[in-house]
């Protein structure tokens, strides 16, 4: 049977796995860059017309978007750690929607860092891009729903997930917890903003 209760992961997944922005995506099916990012945050989903031309874009069967796995995607060692760069913006907006702890490294480098560390599922359903003056993190809900959290297999990963942000110089900093989780934010020992997600 299909289900969409994990669409927004599936697709944020294959768009990666494909080397896509979501601006790319939706250029690609003739939509707005919104509509993509409104799907992978769970907020909504494609016209059913669609559905298809996802599947041709992304490679993959149409079953796959619906949540029939793959043999590829049971591989056993996945990524623990992630890595990204973009130069500076004025802005860095994070999308909350996975337990974890966030930190904000201002620098001077006129390079904006993401460095991330947990557990694999959390690694794959991490995802940045920059649209203008705005860098956006989102660190999305690998269970699939927009508005409540659920515990998930971390895959033997019991460490904290953690994710550190190195500004690249002075921004204008917003973080989103669109969950029922609980937020905690200020400056921890080192002097850096940070956000505690649980």
């Amino acid at each position: 049977m299909y289900s969409l209760k994990n669409f927004c992961n599936i697709v944020a997944s294959l768009r990666k796995k494909n080397g896509m922005t979501q601006t790319e995506l939706a250029d690609r099916i003739g939509i707005a860059h919104q509509s993509v990012s409104k799907w992978e945050c769970g907020i909504g989903y494609p016209d059913v017309t669609l559905f298809p031309v996802i599947a041709e874009i992304l490679s993959v069967p149409i079953g796959v978007l619906f949540g029939e796995t793959q043999s590829e995607e049971n591989t056993v060692n996945r990524p623990t750690e992630a890595y990204r760069e973009f130069a500076a913006c004025k802005n860095i907006t994070v999308y909350l929607g996975s337990k974890c702890r966030v930190v904000f490294i201002e620098d001077d480098s006129g390079i904006s860092r993401i460095e991330a560390k947990g557990d694999p599922v959390f690694i794959r359903y991490l995802d940045a891009e920059t649209d203008g003056d705005t860098l956006t993190v989102q660190i999305k809900n690998p269970c699939g729903s927009s508005i409540k959290w659920e515990e998930y297999d971390r895959e033997g990963y019991d460490g904290e997930n953690l994710v550190r942000i190195h500004t690249g110089g002075k921004c204008n900093i917003a973080t989103v917890n669109y969950l029922d989780l609980t937020a905690y934010s200020g400056d921890n020992a080192d002097g850096h903003y940070e956000v505690l997600c649980r």
